[in-house]
């Protein structure tokens, strides 16, 4: 007879054995599945691609990278042998293509000290260069391949990068295949000087990427292909991938392709642009915080000086989506403007001729 006391041992005991013949019962059946099929693995896979702005553009980064690589080109910017390529290889950097007859954008930094210009191209044609033009401000310019015909062009995107946007450049390495950063683009219109005697370049967008200074001169694209930025090496001075801002290139090849003889314009002055918290922060009104002037220049003759904040323009208002760059503003050089600036806590106005840019600088 079982008592009332040996009914939970009981019921305990019957619970255990059960666990032990589900767990048994389990390894037999999961051992069966693996000597009939083997092992089973769940795998998921998901094409990757990157959005442009206005969406999923169904695109992978490699085939981004593929079909820009026609477009990416070799410059020579001194006489190259076999033994010297036994070096670094310095003398070779990058540029692209942006019209089939032979235009091609680089930066001033990238050829900056050249004795000799040449464009190589991914199939092998090698064609002399020469320097159309140049925007120092902004450390861009445009070359010319010499004789080069249906050459394979990038475009330009229709709208400036903003933080957020996909980033790709696409650079080649001299002895390697396509090199690629990938990122996103962490801040837009930067000041940056690179070095020493160079002037400050404004429009400086960087991309949260690993930097490689071999892409000195490389297309940065967007998510659906377009260019969004020239790739310029600043060393260690902005951590990240540095880039010139694409619409200030696109800007300086539709001068070329107009045929204007003067260069672009400029206020030779550079600045920094206070958002509203900043300037809050700091009692001024929302301008562009002039950091220095070139001397001789347009605006150090107009009398504009370091700590002025610009807040406007023949009455346009300076602000991010008018900063204070007289190319960005549709100036000419030559042209006269009304400067409104905040000094000694009182609002003045200069007069300021529009000057013009060169490749040595000013």
């Amino acid at each position: 007879m079982t008592t009332l006391a040996q009914r939970p041992r009981q019921l305990v005991a019957a619970l255990v054995l059960a666990a032990c013949i589900g767990l048994v019962g389990g390894a037999l059946a999961a051992w069966a599945i693996y000597a009939r099929f083997g092992p089973v693995e769940r795998v998921i896979t998901q094409p990757v691609t990157v959005n442009g702005s206005g969406g999923s553009t169904g695109q992978t980064v490699g085939s981004i990278a593929g079909a820009a690589e026609a477009s990416v080109v070799e410059i020579g910017t001194k006489p190259l042998n076999a033994q010297g390529l036994l070096g670094d290889a310095s003398g070779l950097v990058d540029g692209f293509v942006v019209s089939g007859d032979g235009l091609v954008v680089t930066t001033v930094h990238a050829i900056r000290g050249a004795t000799a210009l040449t464009i190589a191209t991914q199939d092998g044609r090698e064609y002399p260069a020469t320097v159309v033009r140049a925007d120092s401000a902004h450390g861009l310019v445009v070359l010319r391949a010499a004789g080069a015909s249906g050459l394979t062009a990038l475009s330009f995107a229709g709208q400036e990068a903003r933080p957020g946007d996909e980033a790709i450049a696409v650079a080649h390495a001299p002895f390697s295949p396509l090199t690629l950063s990938i990122g996103t683009v962490s801040s837009t219109g930067l000041t940056l000087t690179l070095a020493d005697g160079e002037p400050q370049l404004s429009d400086v967008l960087t991309v949260d990427a690993t930097s490689d200074p071999r892409e000195d001169g490389a297309p940065l694209l967007s998510g659906s292909g377009d260019v969004i930025g020239v790739v310029v090496n600043a060393g260690s001075t902005v951590p990240g991938v540095v880039a010139l801002d694409g619409a200030d290139a696109a800007a300086l090849i539709q001068a070329v392709s107009g045929n204007a003889t003067a260069g672009q314009p400029t206020f030779g002055a550079n600045s920094v642009l206070l958002d509203p918290a900043t300037a809050a922060s700091a009692h001024i009104p929302v301008g562009a915080l002039v950091r220095g002037v070139t001397p001789g220049g347009p605006a150090a003759a107009a009398g504009l000086a370091p700590g002025d904040v610009v807040t406007a323009v023949d009455g346009v208002a300076i602000d991010a989506s008018h900063p204070f760059d007289a190319a960005a503003l549709g100036l000419s050089p030559q042209q006269q403007v009304t400067v409104t600036l905040w000094r000694a806590g009182g609002s003045q106005t200069l007069t300021l001729t529009v000057g013009s840019t060169s490749l040595n600088g000013g």
